[in-house]
């Protein structure tokens, strides 16, 4: 079994409510054959890109910033994120992102299901 994968060899994933903003899947049940977890890098484009507020049931998520800022937060607080911060989310917690900046953000995320639908995904704007 494969245990390297290359960001060409990810699956480029549109992330539902959101446009303007590309996700590239690179571990997950499909990817990879993973149980527990996916893992991706995002994209969200320069003062265009809002993930609505949603929450994945039945999974924990960590936010990693590489380059850039934007809005995150968990349930009512929101909280300015630029590169090297690190957000925790509890599984099923409200949550959204959002970039109102004039540069791109490119981030990490990983939760702790192999797909969206294993993870409850659901916006609750």
């Amino acid at each position: 079994m494969n245990c390297v994968i290359t960001p060409e060899e990810g699956r480029n994933e549109p992330i539902r409510d959101l446009d303007n903003a590309r996700r590239v899947v690179l571990v997950d049940e499909k990817t990879m054959g993973a149980e527990d977890i996916t893992f991706a890098r995002c994209r969200f484009e320069a003062r265009t890109s809002v993930h609505k507020k949603h929450v994945h049931e039945h999974a924990e998520e960590v936010i990693y910033i590489l380059s850039g800022r934007g809005l995150s937060g968990v349930g009512d607080t929101e909280v300015e994120m630029g590169p090297g911060d690190t957000m925790f989310v509890p599984r099923g917690a409200v949550h959204g992102f959002s970039n109102p900046f004039a540069e791109p953000v490119e981030m990490l995320f990983a939760y702790t299901r192999p797909s969206p639908a294993a993870a409850g995904y659901r916006v609750v704007e």
